[in-house]
C-alpha cells in the first residue's frame, strides 16, 4: 500500500529542476497539478499507461496510436487522463485536443478542469503563462500561444456536428473520449450502432493525416457488446482494461478502496439484484448471460429464520482444500429440507487444519440438527471421514452419520450448473443471505471453460444434490440438543495428525 506522498504544504523549488523531474515522475506531476488531490502515489497500472502513451519508441513516433483503456468507477479515471493530457501538452507532445463526452456540458466540464490545470499557479511556474496567452477562451473553445506555438482545446459532445475543427488550417491530433457512450446508449443496439458509427465516420476521421497522433477511448464495460469490448478485440487498437481487484486478489488502488470496502458495494448492489452491473462498473467484466453461471437474478429465497424453525431434515456438505496459506477455503454448507425442496441455510470456511475443519463442522452440525455430514471421497478427504468419525465417536454423539460424496464422472462444472438448474427450478435455494451473496460472487466470476476458477463454495453446495438423491433415507432431525454440543465447543486440539 501506498504511502501519502505529501502533505500539502508551499515549498519553494527550482522550476528547472521541477520541470526535469515532472518529465520522468508523473507521481511528480500530478502532485504538481492538483495537490490537494493527488495525495497517494498512483498505483502501478496507472503508471504503466502514462509510460505506454508518453514513452513511445521512435520508430512509433508518426504513426497513429488507437489506445482503448478501461478503468472501473471511482478510481479517478477522468482526473488521471486529465493529468496525462496535461502533460502531453506542457511537454509539447501535442497541439490540438479534441475532448468528447456523452454530451456538450460534460465535455465543457473536462475542457474547463483541463484550462484550471494549465493556469494552476504551480504549472505556470515551472511550464509558462497560460491564462494570460489565450486568444480564444470560450466554453467549448480555448486557443493560445503557447512555448512558440498555438495550442488548440476544443470540447463536443459524442454525436454533435464536428463542422469548424480545421482551424488555422490545423485539425485534432490528440483525440480523448471519456465516457463517451452511457450505459443506456450500449442497452439500445440501435443507438450503440448509431454511436459506432459516429465515431468511425465522422470524429476519428478529423485526425491530422500525418505526424504524431493519438486517439484515447476511455469507458467501462458495460457489455460484450458495447465500445470498450469493440476496441479492445480490434487489432489495430491497443488496449489495457483492469477491475477494481486485480488479478492476484489485492485492490488496485488500495488507498481508495480497500478489499473490505469493494466486497461491501457489492454486497449492497447483490442484495439489489444488481450483481451483474458491479461487474460491469467496478471490475470491467460484463456477465453475458450465455457464458455466465447465472443467466438471471437467482429465485427469491423462503424467509432465513422461519425456514429454519420448521425443517424437515438437516445435513452438511463438506469440501476440504487443505490447510496452506495458497489453498482454497474449506468450505462447510448446511443443507436443509422442507416440503421436499433443498435449502442451503448456514454456512462456514477458512483454510483451516484437519481438526479444526472437523469441530466447525460438528458445532454446525450439533447447532441445525443434522443427521448426516458429506464429505468428497477424493485424496485425503478418505481420512477425513475417518477422523470425523473418529471424533463424533469420541464425543459420544449419536444419530450422526458420516458419508462420501463422488463426482461420479461428472466434471465439476457440470455438477455446479446442475445445482443451479435446480434453484431455478425452484427446488433449492439458497436461503442464507451471506452465503447467497458469497454464491453470486463466485459464480459471476467463474469463466465457463476454466480451470482455474474459485469455486470452492459453488462445488460444496452442489454436492447437496447428491446427499438428497443417495442419502434421503439417512436425512432427518436430530431429536434434542445433548451434552455434545457443549463440549464440541471445549474440545482439545489433540489429533494424532
Amino acid at each position: 500500500m501506498s504511502e501519502p506522498l505529501n502533505e500539502v504544504i508551499s515549498l519553494e523549488v527550482d522550476p528547472h529542476e521541477a520541470y526535469e523531474r515532472g518529465k520522468t515522475d508523473i507521481n511528480f506531476f500530478a502532485s504538481l497539478c492538483m495537490p490537494d488531490i493527488f495525495v497517494y502515489a498512483l498505483p502501478p497500472f496507472y503508471i504503466a499507461v502514462w509510460q505506454l502513451l508518453a514513452q513511445r519508441k521512435p520508430e512509433d513516433v508518426g504513426r497513429l496510436l488507437r489506445f482503448a483503456l478501461g478503468l472501473p468507477r471511482g478510481h479517478a479515471k477522468t482526473t488521471f487522463i486529465k493529468i496525462l493530457i496535461a502533460w502531453l501538452i506542457v511537454y509539447d507532445h501535442y497541439r490540438f485536443v479534441l475532448m468528447v463526452c456523452a454530451n456538450e456540458g460534460l465535455a465543457e466540464n473536462l475542457l474547463a478542469d483541463l484550462d484550471d490545470i494549465l493556469s494552476s499557479p504551480n504549472i505556470e511556474a515551472i511550464y509558462g503563462a497560460w491564462k494570460s496567452n489565450l486568444i480564444t477562451d470560450r466554453s467549448d473553445l480555448k486557443k493560445a500561444w503557447y512555448h512558440g506555438r498555438a495550442v488548440i482545446l476544443a470540447a463536443k459532445g459524442a454525436g454533435s456536428s464536428l463542422r469548424g475543427l480545421n482551424i488555422k488550417n490545423d485539425r485534432p491530433d490528440l483525440i480523448f473520449c471519456d465516457d463517451a457512450q452511457t450505459r443506456e446508449n450500449d442497452e439500445s443496439p440501435t443507438e450503440r450502432a448509431k454511436l459506432l458509427r459516429w465515431m468511425s465516420a465522422t470524429l476519428f476521421k478529423v485526425l491530422k493525416p500525418r505526424g504524431d497522433r493519438l486517439i484515447i477511448y476511455v469507458g467501462n464495460m458495460y457489455s460484450d457488446e458495447c465500445l470498450l469490448k469493440q476496441f479492445a478485440d480490434h487489432p489495430q487498437w491497443l488496449s489495457l482494461i483492469t477491475g477494481a481487484i486485480l488479478y492476484t486478489g489485492e485492490p488496485l488502488w488500495p488507498e481508495l478502496f480497500s478489499l473490505e470496502e469493494l466486497r461491501e458495494s457489492f454486497l449492497h448492489d447483490e442484495a439489489l439484484n444488481q450483481a451483474d452491473l458491479w461487474f460491469a462498473e467496478i471490475m470491467n467484466d460484463p456477465k453475458d448471460s450465455a457464458k455466465s453461471l447465472l443467466p438471471s437474478n437467482l429465485p427469491e429465497a423462503p424467509d432465513h429464520e422461519a425456514l429454519i424453525a420448521n425443517l424437515d431434515g438437516a445435513y452438511i456438505t463438506i469440501d476440504p482444500a487443505g490447510f496452506r496459506n495458497t489453498s482454497d477455503d474449506n468450505q462447510i454448507i448446511v443443507h436443509g429440507v422442507s416440503d421436499g425442496k433443498g435449502h442451503v441455510i448456514a454456512s462456514d470456511r477458512g483454510i483451516l487444519k484437519p481438526d479444526e475443519l472437523i469441530q466447525k463442522a460438528l458445532r454446525l452440525a450439533l447447532k441445525f440438527r443434522v443427521t448426516v455430514i458429506a464429505i468428497e471421497s477424493v485424496a485425503y478427504q478418505q481420512s477425513l471421514c475417518f477422523w470425523m468419525q473418529h471424533f463424533i465417536q469420541h464425543l459420544g454423539i449419536t444419530g450422526l452419520h458420516v458419508v462420501e460424496v463422488s463426482p461420479h464422472g461428472r466434471t465439476k462444472e457440470a455438477r455446479i450448473r446442475q445445482f443451479i438448474q435446480e434453484c431455478y427450478a425452484g427446488n433449492y435455494t439458497l436461503a442464507c443471505p451471506a452465503t447467497r451473496a458469497d454464491f453470486v460472487w463466485q459464480a459471476l466470476a467463474y469463466k465457463v471453460g476454466k480451470k482455474d476458477n474459485k469455486d470452492d463454495l459453488l462445488d460444496a453446495c452442489a454436492y447437496g444434490i447428491d446427499v438428497r438423491n443417495e442419502y434421503w433415507h439417512l436425512i432427518g432431525i436430530r431429536e434434542g440438543l445433548d451434552e455434545a454440543y457443549e463440549k464440541a465447543y471445549t474440545i482439545a486440539d489433540n489429533t494424532p495428525f
